[in-house]
């Protein structure tokens, strides 16, 4: 067995042969799409690397791709760290420990070259809303950009050190069963108090000043979080015109107060439904196809993508005036469950709120840790009780 570093077309090709392999067999396995994942890993689309490093591996039994795995340094995030962090993600790989030793013995040589204490995986390179954590609970078709993983990655995980870090929830809700009754009445009251109104992505505001508002309360609900990174609105407009092929322009929200704005609701259709065919290719010429068969459904699942509240109106009732905004004749008639994806178990805060909304907790994901230095001690976050 070899390993080799991904640098040419040919090595993207065998890096995404192997999940081909590893879940052939399998009836819940959707590809994410080859460029998605490709786009991670390029500096012109990826600002990660502006103030980070990253590399790729694949490891092959002759000419047969059979593990690979990615390895990367945040530098910009780890200015905030007690001490380095590495990371791995996009890890994939036969059931066979030697083989998975290789692939973790060479990302984390990669990453001694900084120093690292300790490794986080499997995460994504950049924000962590998306390819991120193990699952090691839920074995049903993931939603757009969510790791799926056969059980036995697990072992090859703790086998090498690495131990469970981080707690990453996906909630299932049925659009009907929300008791929208009881957010109406609390959001009724609290526009009248507060002066609170909701206007979606489609209302005609200026994308850019939309943009900007958004970020605006992004940074300040999540500056507390240990993997902040602030947004600029810049960002954001380049995010909504890359959503606006596929998104429901009518279910990207902003609260404001007054003028003020205080919070936000992302949400789109999942893609997943519709990737499924595709197999990870979505040519350029099947794409009038794939967005015909979106816009032709007459049913969707809805992923949540962006949620936040300006910690000042967190308990003055502008969730539940969002979920009233959310909660109208479009969402009823054109989306019949949603997702709550990338929910960290100690985001006791969050739990809390959507919880009121009668999901239930259908994915478990895993991030772990491996302590480099051991004379550090192994910290992690609260686990939620399932």
């Amino acid at each position: 067995m070899k390993i080799i570093e991904v640098n040419s077309p040919g090595d993207w090709q065998l890096f995404h042969r192997v999940p081909k392999q590893i879940y052939q067999s399998d009836p819940h396995y959707i590809s994410p799409l080859e460029s998605d994942v490709e786009a991670v890993f390029d500096p012109k689309k990826n600002k990660a690397f502006t103030h980070g490093h990253a590399a790729c591996f694949v490891l092959l039994d002759g000419i047969q791709p059979i593990g690979r795995i990615a390895a990367f340094i945040d530098h910009e995030r780890n200015k905030t760290n007690e001490y380095a962090v590495g990371g791995i993600g996009f890890f994939e790989c036969i059931n066979n420990q030697s083989a998975a030793r290789l692939l973790f013995e060479r990302a984390e040589t990669f990453l001694a070259a900084w120093d690292v204490k300790a490794i986080d995986g499997p995460i994504n390179f950049g924000e962590r809303d998306k390819f991120c954590g193990l699952l090691v609970q839920g074995n049903l078709p993931p939603v757009y950009q969510e790791n799926y993983h056969p059980p036995y990655y697990q072992d090859l995980f703790t086998n090498h050190g690495y131990a469970p870090y981080e707690q990453i929830l996906t909630f299932h809700g049925v659009m009907s069963e929300i008791p929208i009754e009881r957010f109406r009445n609390i959001a009724q009251r609290v526009r009248q108090r507060y002066e609170i109104h909701t206007e979606s992505m489609d209302s005609g505001r200026n994308i850019p000043r939309f943009a900007n508002d958004f970020a605006e309360v992004y940074n300040k609900a999540f500056k507390e979080n240990p993997y902040f990174k602030p947004l600029k609105g810049n960002q954001l407009r380049r995010v909504f015109k890359m959503m606006k092929p596929v998104a429901d322009l009518r279910m990207v929200f902003i609260s404001y107060a007054r003028d003020k704005p205080v919070a936000f609701a992302a949400f789109m259709p999942d893609l997943n439904p519709y990737l499924r065919p595709y197999k990870g290719k979505l040519r350029w010429h099947q794409i009038p196809s794939f967005l015909f068969r979106i816009r032709r459904a007459k049913s969707h699942l809805l992923k949540g993508i962006a949620f936040g509240i300006d910690p000042e109106y967190q308990r003055r009732g502008a969730f539940a005036a969002l979920i009233d905004y959310i909660y109208n004749e479009h969402t009823q008639t054109r989306y019949s469950d949603f997702y709550l994806a990338t929910i960290r178990g100690h985001n006791t805060v969050m739990v809390k709120s959507i919880s009121n909304l009668g999901v239930q907790v259908e994915r478990v994901h895993l991030a772990y840790r491996k302590m480099i230095d051991q004379s550090l001690a192994l910290d992690p976050f609260p686990f939620m009780d399932l």
